[in-house]
């Protein structure tokens, strides 16, 4: 009679790398081992995607000036032309309406001095089609202070863009020097050194020109109700 043996194991047993947990019976004789299952997960390769940069919208030379500009809608009107909020930012407006043009800035050339009637000797708006352009006033705006100019577009004859300019021309900066005596050979003599450089004026344009057309200043004609 042939002796049978029951085996009862519970280990960890290594093959390949995979672990395996065995339990059951057994004859003396024979062994009985499972091989793993091994699945390997599709790989999948993504195409990098290349996106060819426009020039920087400010220039790519060093900056003499720098501004900031944004258009608002102006008070006054009725109907359709009435601001719903004063000073509303926007690119869109209808003929008839006041054309707000805001700016801030600053020197850059004379190490980040504020755009003001100190630093500006001239500071326009020049639009299209309008021979003389429209100098900017600076004042009180809120608590703060910048500067302004209200177009009224009531008589202008042409739709869509408007492709205006601000201008701003700095005052020039004197050097600030100071004279100190120094002796040369037996005598005393007065000899100016700059203590600071000067800065010469400087002329600087925004211009939307570049930007998608949605982002600049449009005018439309009054719709009919």
């Amino acid at each position: 009679m042939k002796r049978v043996v029951a085996v009862v194991t519970a280990g960890m047993l290594s093959l390949s790398g995979a672990a395996i947990v065995g339990m059951g019976a057994a004859s003396a004789d024979t062994t009985t081992t499972t091989a793993p299952t091994t699945t390997t997960a599709p790989t999948t390769t993504v195409a990098p995607t290349t996106t060819t940069l426009g020039p920087p919208i400010q220039g790519a030379n060093p900056l003499p000036v720098y501004m900031q500009v944004d258009t608002v809608v102006g008070g006054g009107g009725t109907g359709i032309l009435k601001a719903p909020v004063g000073c509303a930012m926007t690119n869109e407006f209808y003929v008839g309406q006041t054309v707000v043009f805001r700016m801030s800035g600053v020197n850059v050339a004379s190490g980040g001095t504020p755009l003001t009637p100190a630093t500006v000797k001239s500071a326009n708006v020049v639009i299209p089609g309008i021979a003389t352009p429209f100098p900017m006033n600076y004042g009180n705006h809120g608590t703060v202070a910048f500067w302004t100019y209200g177009w009224n577009t009531a008589s202008y004859p042409t739709l869509g863009v408007v492709n205006f300019q601000i201008v701003v021309t700095t005052k020039a900066i004197p050097a600030v020097t100071k004279i100190h005596r120094v002796k040369v050979g037996t005598k005393w003599v007065k000899r100016r050194y700059v203590v600071k450089p000067g800065v010469k004026s400087q002329t600087y344009t925004f211009t939307q020109a570049g930007t998608a057309t949605p982002s600049q200043l449009t005018l439309n004609a009054v719709p009919k109700v």
